[in-house]
């Protein structure tokens, strides 16, 4: 057994590529021949180590330790290579006893050795949830080859129990876990082909979708009355330039810095996924509720009758709303006002809930409205949180006025008519909530030339009366 160094150059090509095989002499009926006996790639190995890589393979093979250890680096390649060899000899072997009867031997437990210590259990779960939703026969179904299903599968069930990325998942499969005792050797293994069955597995997004609602439905007997719809963004690392999606945009993660993708969900009232799309990461969030309904209807006819969909304020604009009452959808969603609410209307509210030793008071009241019901919740805990967090704000707004209109009569301060707008403008956008509480006016000085040249004489600012005494509501 030894180590043969091997060339290849692509059709038209001009690089050449350097491999190595691992090959044993043997005596046939006219000549001495050589077997290939694995492909071991391309190996960071110069030439002087390929003898004690073959010598550690053959001694792995034969159960002889080694006088002297290996380096650490051939000793790796060396198990790689052998788990490689042992995993084809049982499949061979698997063939061979498919064609006959069963045959049993006497094994002395005592002499066995564990060479390679694998993960089993989280595997048999994952295999098994497999098997019960039937995503097997969905792919098959769907026109997916049958080469990628083990591929496929160890990459689910890689994402539940030590999910990464594909190179680290890759690696989890080659040295960590038994996940191929379970879903069979691929005709294809390496990193390459685990990408390619991510993209495999992403083609058939819709057809999987719509499977496993049905199949979770009739799994987990779930009622499927509420539709909860929302969205949320990653971002990549690196630029994406290649993704026509990647986009700048606010990043929930507060990775605006990065080029974002946005995901939009619709699960049910136990948080099963129902439909998901998605969307460049500048995607406006009010946009995408007409196309997520249309396309959940579009899998789930079923559920295009007497279903609920819950969205935030975010969400629920009234193009949205009169597009579900179009589509005879019932909707609740947070009221993206309170100008319609009353001084009276908060003067009945019935109390639901209360702790005394917490401090807290939950009150609501339900009226009617335009074939609407309207429920207007105040919270007392988080009426004395708005109200810090206004106070605060309030606070914070005004010193930053007052050294601005102290700077006016300061040497080396900003005094220009313009610039002193400018400033204000971006004092109420770091401060929205407080701005409006508000009105400010930028007097310029008397007598200053006109143009850029216009000097502010003072800062005035005042409370407005709506928000003197108002409560958070």
């Amino acid at each position: 057994m030894y180590i043969k160094r091997m060339r290849k150059r692509n059709p038209g090509g001009e690089k050449d590529y350097e491999y190595l095989h691992l090959v044993e002499n043997v005596r046939t009926e006219h000549r001495p021949r050589q077997r290939l006996l694995l492909n071991l790639g391309i190996l960071p190995l110069v030439p002087e180590d390929h003898k004690a890589l073959a010598t550690t393979i053959e001694g792995m093979l034969l159960g002889q330790a080694n006088l002297l250890s290996p380096d650490p680096s051939i000793e790796r390649y060396a198990r790689q290579a052998l788990q490689k060899l042992l995993a084809r000899d049982a499949q061979s072997e698997a063939k061979k006893k498919a064609r006959y009867a069963a045959q049993y031997q006497l094994v002395d437990v005592a002499s066995m050795q564990a060479s390679t210590v694998r993960s089993l259990g989280a595997e048999y779960v994952g295999h098994r949830l497999w098997q019960a939703l039937g995503i097997t026969h969905a792919l098959v179904e769907a026109g997916c080859s049958r080469q990628w299903l083990p591929l496929c599968e160890a990459l689910v069930v890689g994402r539940l129990v030590a999910p990464g990325s594909e190179r680290y998942s890759w690696a989890w499969m080659q040295t960590r876990s038994a996940i191929f005792e379970f879903t069979g050797r691929p005709i294809r293994a390496s990193l390459n082909a685990l990408y390619r069955a991510t993209d495999v597995l992403f083609s058939y997004k819709e057809a999987l979708e719509k499977h496993l609602s049905q199949a979770a439905r009739d799994l987990f007997s779930l009622p499927e009355r509420l539709c909860f719809f929302d969205l949320t963004n990653s971002y990549f690392e690196g630029k994406a330039a290649g993704n026509g999606k990647a986009k700048r945009g606010h990043s929930k993660e507060k990775r605006s810095d990065a080029p974002l993708l946005t995901l939009a969900l619709i699960i049910d009232e136990q948080g099963f996924p129902k439909y998901s799309r998605l969307y460049p990461g500048n995607q406006c969030e009010a946009k995408t509720v007409v196309e997520m309904i249309e396309g959940l209807i579009k899998a789930r006819p079923e559920l295009a009758r007497d279903r609920t969909v819950i969205m935030d304020a975010g969400i629920a604009t009234e193009e949205n709303i009169q597009a579900l009452r179009q589509k005879r959808f019932h909707y609740i969603c947070v009221s993206r006002t309170l100008a319609e609410v009353l001084p009276e209307d908060i003067d009945d509210l019935q109390i639901i809930y209360e702790d005394t030793e917490k401090a807290v008071k939950g009150e609501v009241k339900r009226f009617k409205k335009d074939h609407e019901v309207h429920l207007l919740c105040r919270n007392r805990g988080r009426q004395e949180k708005d109200r810090a967090i206004r106070t605060r704000q309030e606070q914070l707004f005004i010193e930053r006025l007052t050294y601005f209109r102290d700077g006016l009569k300061k040497k080396g301060h900003t005094k220009r008519y313009a610039k002193v707008l400018e400033l204000v403008g971006r004092l109420r956008e770091k401060y929205p909530r407080a701005s409006k509480a508000f009105a400010i006016e930028v007097i310029p000085a008397a007598g200053s030339p006109k143009g850029k040249a216009t000097l502010a004489q003072d800062i005035v600012w005042k409370k407005r009366d709506a928000y003197e005494n108002r409560e958070p509501r």
